[in-house]
Order: structure tokens, then C-alpha cells, then sequence
């Protein structure tokens, strides 16, 4: 499959259904550093969550970006920055660049992991944090890099299609479908789709993944100015990952 077409049908997904799977998005190689590099930065989380065979500990690791550079080349993919910004800015893009020097910006990003035995969270939005009235234009997009298999037994993600263009709250008991893919697969979801992790049922599989928040220019970045880094360190990073914070 080419490049464009690749990027057109990943857009049209994500307009009709409100999420998408990009799958083998990373070599093997690659994978087999960003799941080494992922364990030396995945903490334990302090709240302690009720799973179907008794309390666990998530693990996640939020500020990613302010701690190291060790995944920056998955930030800003080709082909998943050009699907973003035809999301977000679509025909207005042009007219964002001149206003506000691009369409897109990279948000926040952080690593989370479905531990052996941890149940779900609520079925949620991501863009909940920007007071926008509903249904709107997509304003966020985010993305789970799967660095392990996400399977209904691990807890891949729940989501419930065309949900992005509702107007009415969240419900805890819709009809959903679990987003499976292996492990170097990317999973992107409108940041108005009601979404949820799955329970993870297995005694020793975990189900790590790269989580990476884009949103329209115009909002505030949810990482804060520049997520975090000094105007020196920003002038280390590569071009095409300066261009988008």
C-alpha cells in the first residue's frame, strides 16, 4: 500500500468511526529497544487499583518527554503526523500554518502498562480538558503504540464507534469494540471518542504501550510550553520534532 493511500484510509477511518489501527508501524528491531527502553522508565503507580483478583499497581510514566530522548523518533512518524493533521486541520491547513506556524502540535506523551490483573478505568474522552460544546471538529488525536500484543485477554483498548460524534455524556455501558493488533502496531483515537482500557485477565502478560497526545495549534499543549524542556534543549531535537512543538 503507498503513502497516500495508507494516510486517506486511515482518515477516513478516524472521520467515520473515530478511531483507527496503522498496523507493523515499527521494525522488530525498533520494537525490541522501545520495550527495553519503556522498562527502565515504567514506575509503579501510588494509586493502587481493585483488578478482578484483587488490588494491583499500574505502571505508567508520566513527563516522558522532559526525561529522556530515548523515543523521539516515535513522536514524529510521517505517516502518523500527516493522518493528524489532515484530522485536525483537514482543508484549513494552509491557513493554520500562516497563523500559527502549523496545524498540529505534539501535546504530552507518557507510558502505561495494563498489568496482569488490573481491571478497567471508565469509558472516557480525551479532549475533556478543552471546553469545546459538542459534537465539534476534532481537535485531539491520541495514539497507543502497542509495544506489547494488545488482546481482549491483556486489556486492549475499548472503544465505541462514531461515539466522537456525540453530544451526550459518557455512558458506562455502551457497546464497544476491543481494539486488538500485535505489538508494533498504532492505535489512534479521536480525542472525542468514549474509550476505555480493557481488563487484563492473564497471570503474566503485560500490555505496555507508547502513549502520544497530538492536538489542534491553537490550544494549549496538555505537556505545557515546550512539555517541559529548556529553549537549549529544544535545539537538539531533529527538525521534523521541533516543527510540531
Amino acid at each position: 500500500m503507498s503513502f497516500d493511500v495508507q494516510v486517506a484510509n486511515t482518515v477516513t477511518q478516524m472521520r467515520e468511526q473515530g478511531f483507527a489501527i496503522i498496523e507493523g508501524l515499527i521494525s522488530e528491531e525498533r520494537l525490541r529497544q522501545a520495550k527495553q527502553d519503556a522498562d527502565k522508565f515504567l514506575e509503579e503507580s501510588p494509586i493502587q487499583k481493585q483488578g478482578p483478583r484483587g488490588p494491583v499497581n499500574p505502571r505508567m510514566c508520566k513527563d516522558l518527554f522532559r526525561r529522556t530522548r530515548a523515543f523521539d523518533d516515535l513522536y514524529s512518524i510521517p505517516v502518523v503526523l500527516s493522518v493528524v493533521e489532515e484530522v485536525l486541520g483537514g482543508e484549513s491547513n494552509e491557513h493554520l500554518r500562516e497563523v500559527w506556524g502549523g496545524s498540529i502540535q505534539f501535546a504530552y506523551c507518557m507510558l502505561k502498562d495494563v498489568v496482569p490483573g488490573e481491571g478497567p478505568r471508565e469509558f472516557h474522552q480525551d479532549d475533556v480538558l478543552y471546553p469545546v460544546p459538542r459534537p465539534h471538529k476534532s481537535i485531539a488525536v491520541n495514539t497507543l503504540l502497542a509495544l506489547d500484543d494488545f488482546t481482549e485477554e491483556t486489556g486492549a483498548t475499548l472503544v465505541v464507534p462514531k461515539s466522537h460524534t456525540w453530544s451526550e455524556p459518557v455512558s458506562q455501558t455502551p457497546e464497544y469494540e476491543v481494539a486488538e493488533m500485535p505489538a508494533g502496531s498504532l492505535l489512534l483515537l479521536d480525542g472525542a471518542i468514549w474509550h476505555n482500557s480493557g481488563t487484563n485477565t492473564t497471570q503474566a502478560q503485560y500490555r505496555r504501550a507508547l502513549n502520544t497526545y497530538y492536538s489542534s495549534r491553537w490550544l494549549r499543549p496538555l505537556g505545557g510550553p515546550y512539555l517541559g524542556l529548556t529553549t537549549t534543549e529544544l535545539e537538539d531535537l531533529s527538525p521534523e520534532l521541533r516543527a510540531i512543538i
